[in-house]
């Protein structure tokens, strides 16, 4: 009786160990904000941000990365794109790693700030062209700069904006309203 006792635990153990197993294998970074359509891994967020930061570098102001314009860029294409756009998006973001790798044989990230500058700087000399890369580019530039204009920082620190002009009171009894 003991023995079957010992057997049925030690199976216990094992079925739990591998029911454990694939959690303990899987990878731990993820993406910074859920996702619906579009399929991203970490290192296409990092090579974003910095294309952000690239884009509206930090000076005594804060940058793109800083007030997260990259996460707002991928909401706005996950949430507001067409699925066709999707996918260009996508591929232009593929297209534009293999172009950086092959002009300086380094990922987007691993280049220097100033090497960054140089990639984005031949970008935005470019015309218009319909390739997924350029138009992964100009779509990234047009949300971070869209992301950044519309932030609390900027509309309250640089613009002055004051949603309610005056003092606010929220609570007060409506006999003296």
């Amino acid at each position: 009786m003991p023995n079957r006792r010992i057997a049925i635990q030690q199976l216990l153990l094992i079925w739990a160990g591998v029911a454990l197993l694939p959690s303990c294998l899987q990878n731990e970074q993820k993406v910074s904000i859920p996702l619906k359509m579009i399929r991203i891994d970490p290192d296409d967020e990092n090579m974003l941000a910095e294309l952000a930061e690239t884009i509206l570098p930090k000076t005594d102001s804060p940058g793109a990365k800083d007030l997260s314009a990259h996460l707002f860029a991928l909401k706005m294409v996950d949430d507001c794109y067409s699925k066709a756009n999707q996918e260009k998006y996508i591929q232009g973001m593929k297209d534009f790693e293999s172009y950086v790798m092959k002009k300086t044989g380094k990922t987007f990230t691993e280049n220097n700030p100033a090497e960054r500058q140089a990639i984005v700087a031949e970008l935005d000399q470019q015309k218009q062209a319909e390739n997924g890369m350029a138009y992964f580019y100009q779509s990234t530039k047009r949300l971070t700069i869209q992301a950044y204009t519309t932030c609390e920082y900027y509309m309250t620190k640089i613009r002055g904006y004051n949603i309610i002009p005056g003092k606010f009171q929220g609570c007060i009894p409506l006999k003296t309203a």
